[in-house]
């Protein structure tokens, strides 16, 4: 899968052949085919990875008994952590979205997997709603924004902008959390 990868990265999907992941994996063709059946199964493969590495993270957030706000700030913090920490840019992510414009069968993957973000982020934010620690909104709204902001920071990784993991800690989230806007008393000057 690794070979794989590297070679969507370098030469885009159509470009890639069964032929060229073999010999990167220093494997027989055959090999390949015997884990997957198609070039397809195994871009699906690793878009399946590619996600499963962070939505672990909202799985964790589900069952940690923590307030809402705290839940929500240790899943950005992973994210990045996570975009950060990566050894080589994650262009798969890039190759990936790309794909998705092309192929009805990828979008649909990618689409299914970033509705479960929504959903899952969106019952965080119920949560705090329903416990006081945010104030009324739409929850479902405000998790499509958090994902926007996630997809660039990953978007950022992926050209090689590593995210600054100490500012967007702490500003960055504080901005999220807080909004941009002072309160009324901190804006009336005399």
């Amino acid at each position: 899968m690794r070979a794989a990868r590297s070679l969507f990265v370098e030469s885009g999907f159509l470009n890639t052949r069964m032929e060229d992941v073999a010999k990167r994996a220093q494997l027989s063709k055959g090999a390949v085919y015997f884990y997957f059946s198609s070039k397809r199964d195994l871009f699906n493969a690793l878009v399946d990875e590619e996600h499963q590495n962070t939505l672990k993270f909202l799985e964790e957030a589900t069952q940690d008994p923590r307030s809402p706000a705290e839940k929500l700030i240790d899943v950005g913090v992973k994210y990045l952590d996570y975009f950060a920490g990566l050894k080589s840019p994650p262009r798969f992510f890039m190759i990936m979205n790309e794909m998705a414009i092309r192929d009805e069968a990828i979008r649909e993957r990618v689409t299914r997997i970033h509705n479960r973000f929504v959903e899952d982020v969106g019952g965080l934010i119920e949560q705090g709603i329903a416990s006081g620690h945010f104030r009324a909104m739409d929850p479902t709204a405000t998790a499509l924004m958090l994902k926007a902001v996630i997809d660039g920071i990953a978007g950022q990784a992926a050209v090689g902008i590593r995210p600054d993991v100490q500012r967007l800690s702490t500003d960055g989230v504080r901005l999220l959390l807080e909004g941009l806007v002072a309160d009324h008393k901190e804006t009336t000057h005399e």
